[in-house]
């Protein structure tokens, strides 16, 4: 190990979300690991619309715009952090179920991105965003949450990025008796399966906003519909798409990185595609050991007003 280290972050201009993220935490973790190292940075002042997005300042560079300063607009969510402790306790103090504060989060920034209330795209985004954001929480121990985001109209393409630096999919997952024994690499396979969890309850109980497992398989199912889900935890990464099916790669991230990618030239109905996906996952459910083989929760099944009451 050095006593110095020099980052240069080059003349390549565009930081696309996802990678914006995960370079983020990349540093943010190599500054917790050596606190006492030398640390300098060339060819930052480059890169003006990261700066923009509170890129450099969310892993502690004094350059450019604080994670969510910039006005989110022009279709486009700034680096946004989001502290899991504030979710919960706004939750608390508001007599709602810390899912209902997701969902609001999240559908806020979607209609950020879309400039739209309603609409298939909408609807899309708010589920998936909820749906991570939903895991992070519940699962991770990470204290904030990291979310990124730009839509591209004339590109009919959407990248989102969320990220935390908790204690991965590994961790999360054996923590379930059920699960024990699992390779990293492993894990994060069985992750993105449905009825998969961490938690050893999932499906048990009638919360609409219950754990069941199902939150990374149905994302991920949207996703892959003419775009890509990509994930990242431990030291293994997965690529899925339904032209090119499942890449592995290798690689040596703390925490959870995920990536979703949606085309939007064939957007549909999500309701009608969430209830395929959700048959089609209870049928697989039941061929997988340790599965919560009954049912999706309520929220993994559908939009949050087809289960809301008024």
């Amino acid at each position: 190990m050095a006593d110095e280290y020099m980052f240069d972050f080059g003349n390549v201009r565009r930081f696309p979300p996802f990678s914006m993220l995960f370079l983020a935490s990349i540093f943010r973790t190599f500054r917790e690991a050596r606190p006492d190292a030398l640390r300098r940075a060339k060819n930052y002042e480059k890169h003006e619309y990261a700066a923009h997005l509170g890129f450099f300042q969310s892993f502690g560079l004094d350059h450019g715009k604080s994670p969510g300063a910039a006005a989110g607009s022009d279709r486009y969510i700034p680096i946004t952090e989001y502290c899991v402790a504030e979710i919960e306790r706004e939750a608390s103090d508001r007599f709602l179920e810390t899912g209902d504060v997701i969902e609001r989060k999240a559908s806020e920034l979607a209609e950020i991105l879309t400039q739209q209330e309603v609409g298939p795209l909408q609807d899309t985004l708010t589920f998936s965003i909820r749906e991570i954001i939903r895991n992070v929480v519940e699962h991770s121990e990470s204290d904030t949450v990291y979310v990124c985001a730009q839509y591209w109209p004339q590109k009919e393409q959407v990248e989102v990025g969320i990220v935390d630096d908790g204690i991965g999919i590994h961790a999360a997952l054996t923590r379930n008796p059920a699960h024990e024994g699992l390779t990293e690499d492993q894990a994060l396979e069985l992750a993105l399966m449905p009825g998969i969890s961490g938690n050893p309850l999932a499906g048990k109980g009638r919360n609409i906003w219950n754990n069941s497992g199902y939150g990374l398989y149905m994302t991920s199912r949207i996703c892959r519909n003419g775009g890509n889900f990509l994930i990242c935890s431990g030291g293994h990464g997965i690529d899925l798409t339904d032209e090119t099916g499942k890449q592995k790669f290798r690689t040596d991230f703390h925490g959870t990185a995920i990536r979703l990618f949606i085309n939007t030239k064939n957007m549909t109905s999500l309701s009608e595609r969430l209830s395929e996906f959700t048959e089609q996952g209870r049928k697989a459910a039941r061929l997988l050991d340790g599965a919560n083989e009954s049912r999706a929760s309520k929220a993994s099944q559908m939009l949050s007003r087809d289960f809301q009451i008024e």
